[in-house]
């Protein structure tokens, strides 16, 4: 009877164990999971960004003015919002036809992952076409 007795008291001793382990680690899979998905938004958002300054800068190659150049901007990047305002380096003519243009700014990029704390980084958003 003793040998009963211990056998259940062991059991009834580990019912939580699987619980408190499932917690452990499913909070390290969760942020696995949730760190995936962030990453594949923030390189959604960068590649939309790089993308709007391409378009930027064919607006600019074409001859476009500084509100032709930042309305292409703006409609290329619609789903995400610009942090700063995009600038051409040159203005094409005749007399720079053939040159690069270069239309870029500075985005702010906020990677946020459960528990670990917030990441901010500027990064340069570029793009490059040669005049018309």
């Amino acid at each position: 009877m003793s040998s009963l007795f211990t056998q259940t008291h062991k059991l009834r001793n580990e019912k939580g164990a699987a619980a408190v382990e499932f917690a452990l680690i499913a909070s390290i899979l969760f942020m696995f999971v949730f760190g995936i998905i962030e990453f594949g938004r923030i390189f959604s958002e960068l590649e939309v960004m790089n993308s709007a300054a391409r378009e930027g800068a064919r607006a600019a190659a074409v001859r476009g003015t500084a509100a032709d150049v930042e309305s292409a901007v703006e409609a290329a990047a619609a789903p995400y919002a610009l942090d700063g305002a995009p600038a051409a380096d040159k203005v094409c003519s005749d007399t720079t036809s053939g040159e690069p243009v270069t239309v870029s700014w500075n985005q702010n990029l906020e990677i946020s992952v459960g528990i670990l704390p917030e990441f901010n980084e500027a990064v340069e958003i570029k793009g490059v076409f040669r005049c018309e």
